[in-house]
């Protein structure tokens, strides 16, 4: 109960950062058509990013096996140093409103935020926010991502922080307003993890036993836990594995396939991660 208790504070001290707000520290700012040859492999870039398609398609897939769709009108942010790849409609070169920046309130926005999170809002709000990346007027000659004149760069730092703001004021409003409902749903989701954290579990089939939609779900994991669905499933497969290897009755591979590991390769590499030493080493 104390825990929760301070958990609980902790969410309203982040909660109260909202009243700084700063405006972000604007690097980057075109409007840009990019071919299919622009699809990179992983990579990562120290600037938090803001795509806004204005025409075609592109799909945001993360390095943890995510993948995020935009169409026109749609809006995809992406934290900083987050290793990803960029997919283009290999038929027609999709125009985007690409910008990247750092920002001060960054770790509470995307503590909140999916990438997709604009997608989730209503539609007026959608619309808000649509219109006000309308008023960015990027510029598109410059092939560095520059801007013509510090007024020009200010001007766009201020629609920036407008639609931060917004996307800031619709993420607060729905955490306040979910709240209570969320933290049953998250204790609940949490128990049915650890008791089934040996079978196939996916964002769908836990919403399902919850009888609530994947959306829904994923909004309460990045509410109450603070990192996406798939981040806790994995560190919970990660914890059920180390326990595993302590009691030492199954082989490296039959603890991976038991947990939902397809690849051991993976496996390895992520259980190096969370604990820094592979598993083989860890008996």
């Amino acid at each position: 109960m104390e825990a929760m208790i301070r958990d609980g504070e902790q969410k309203r001290s982040r909660m109260m950062k909202i009243d700084k707000f700063k405006l972000p520290q604007l690097f980057f700012g075109r409007r840009v058509s990019y071919a299919q040859c622009y699809s990179r492999d992983l990579h990562s870039i120290h600037e938090h990013q803001i795509f806004h398609l204005l025409s075609g398609t592109m799909t945001l897939e993360l390095a943890s096996g995510m993948s995020y769709k935009a169409v026109p009108g749609d809006t995809l942010f992406l934290p900083a140093d987050t290793m990803h790849r960029d997919r283009f409609n290999a038929s027609r070169a999709p125009e985007l409103l690409h910008l990247r920046f750092l920002w001060e309130d960054a770790p509470l926005f995307f503590s909140l935020a999916s990438p997709d999170c604009v997608q989730h809002f209503p539609p007026a709000v959608r619309a808000d926010i649509a219109s006000q990346f309308c008023l960015l007027h990027l510029p598109h000659e410059r092939m560095d991502g520059g801007f013509n004149s510090e007024w020009q760069r200010s001007r766009v730092t201020l629609q920036l922080g407008a639609i931060l703001a917004l996307c800031m004021e619709n993420l607060t409003c729905e955490n306040r307003q979910y709240g209570e409902a969320d933290d049953l749903r998250f204790d609940e989701a949490r128990r049915y993890i650890g008791d089934q954290i040996e079978n196939r579990l996916t964002l769908g089939s836990v919403a399902a036993h919850l009888q609530i939609s994947p959306s829904t779900l994923s909004r309460v994991f990045r509410r109450c836990a603070g990192i996406p669905f798939h981040r806790y499933l994995l560190d919970q497969r990660l914890n059920a594995a180390r326990v595993l290897l302590e009691e030492g009755k199954c082989s490296l591979a039959v603890i991976a396939q038991k947990l939902g590991f397809c690849d051991a390769g993976y496996f390895g590499k992520a259980f190096r991660k969370k604990f820094g030493i592979s598993p083989g080493k860890f008996r």
